[in-house]
């Protein structure tokens, strides 16, 4: 089915306003139509069951959760490596280096507080993910092959009642 111009401008003014933010006004002056006629293609849109700002909300908060469990992610792995650099740093003194580890800790604090209060449930499996993964590096050169991958196996079994934690 070929779309006429104004279905075509009714698809881009959606697109305008729900993939690169723009406003029913730059819509406008982009497509060379007037405010009011994208007020009626939204319209038009929200009776079909497209309601613009739903889809807007929608895509915010898909990219959000992403962006948050990305952040904690990386920010839990930034810390565990700021601790391997302190440990062997052979030019800091201890105090020095408990002083470095302090303030790694009230760091690490912070961002816990943030996170549990952000996204508790992103923050939760990023640290059964990240226990996980620091249990098996401890481990894998205690044991053979075979029994790590029964390990292994067992917790891709069980991911899903691993990632119902309480913190």
């Amino acid at each position: 089915m070929k779309l006429s111009n104004a279905q075509r401008n009714r698809l881009l003014a959606r697109s305008l306003f729900v993939d690169v933010d723009k406003n029913i006004k730059q819509i406008a002056q982009t497509l060379g139509v007037s405010a009011k006629t994208i007020s009626n293609y939204q319209n038009i849109d929200k009776k079909e069951g497209f309601d613009w700002l739903t889809l807007k909300a929608a895509k915010h908060i898909q990219s959000s959760q992403q962006e948050k469990q990305n952040m904690f992610g990386e920010f839990i792995s930034y810390m565990y490596s700021i601790l391997k650099d302190i440990r062997e740093d052979e030019n800091l003194s201890a105090s020095q280096k408990a002083d470095k580890v302090v303030s790694v800790a009230d760091g690490f604090s912070k961002m816990r507080k943030v996170a549990t209060h952000e996204d508790p449930e992103a923050y939760k499996l990023g640290v059964v993910k990240h226990t996980i993964k620091t249990l098996l590096e401890i481990i894998k050169d205690n044991i053979d092959k075979e029994c790590l991958e029964v390990i292994i196996d067992c917790i891709n079994e069980k991911q899903d009642e691993l990632a119902d934690v309480s913190i």
